[in-house]
């Protein structure tokens, strides 16, 4: 429950201010994410844009649960939607609403383009989110470091998860810098660089199997991830597993939500990011 008076207002204006309907995406992106790639080694390399970005419906019919039924990857925000208000926290209004959800954390260094940054330092409803470093390097690892409202959405984030099974998320990279590939130009000070992103590589359930991107998500370039009538259905069980945690996050939890289906770059992860747009973008 939010608790926090300034967080509420700030989910208030945010979610008055950024409803309005639209025809067209003038204020819209030409390619929202080609930061590139997360390797299992942290390099990064820079993708292409997307070439089929259509206009925003007048409105959505989509409520924020289940499968987004919308012929396009870019759509409303749906209405019941936090995400715009996490994004609209100032530093300390952001640290007390992980404060009032008991979140353990540690207030990190102060880094270029980072507004709050924080590491979490135990799980989240259960769910232990992290880089693959060692516990001893991961104190102190940008990896490891992600903006305070990001961490709330991971933290929405990891109660869906819990309810599968999940209890362990490894990350391939939160913060990286632009020079890492970490923000487009046109987005610089979002994404990585902003430390609002984070590269999901794998899942573990509680019985010790793993949900690994790379291996077990079977996309296929320019597929939309989230229209049913539009896309093959996943053959494998874990397949149809994965596809249905990046489309009931889209929207709900991240505002952009990139799979293997976005490009050869993302084949490896999930990209989860949370932005000050009013738009969501889920491939």
């Amino acid at each position: 429950m939010l608790q926090s008076t300034v967080f509420a207002m700030a989910l208030g204006v945010v979610a008055c201010s950024q409803r309005k309907p639209q025809s067209s995406l003038a204020s819209a992106p030409t390619s929202p994410d080609v930061e590139g790639g997360a390797s299992r080694s942290g390099a990064a390399d820079v993708g292409p844009a997307s070439s089929a970005l259509v206009p925003l419906r007048e409105q959505s019919s989509w409520t924020g649960t289940g499968v987004p039924p919308t012929d396009y990857s870019i759509f409303a925000v749906p209405q019941s939607s936090p995400a715009p208000g996490y994004a609209a926290l100032d530093q300390e209004s952001c640290e007390a609403e992980l404060r009032s959800r008991r979140i353990d954390f540690a207030r990190a260094e102060d880094t270029p383009g980072v507004r709050a940054p924080i590491r979490l330092k135990g799980p989240l409803h259960g769910v232990s989110i992290h880089s693959t470093l060692p516990p001893a390097v991961r104190v102190r690892s940008r990896s490891d470091l992600v903006d305070c409202r990001l961490a709330l959405s991971l933290d929405d984030f990891a109660s869906s998860l819990s309810e599968r099974g999940i209890i362990e998320v490894l990350t391939l990279s939160a913060y990286r810098t632009r020079a890492e590939r970490g923000c487009t130009p046109k987005y610089e000070g979002e994404q990585h660089c902003a430390a609002l992103a984070v590269d999901v590589g794998s899942f573990r359930r509680r019985d010790g199997t793993v949900l690994d991107v790379e291996r077990d998500f079977h996309g296929r370039v320019g597929t939309l991830t989230c229209r049913n009538d539009a896309r093959p259905t996943p053959e494998t069980p874990s397949a149809r597993e994965l596809w249905d945690i990046a489309c009931n996050a889209a929207g709900k939890t991240f505002l952009v939500v990139l799979t293997p289906n976005w490009n050869a770059e993302h084949k490896n992860h999930l990209h989860l990011e949370l932005t000050t747009h009013d738009w969501v973008l889920v491939r």
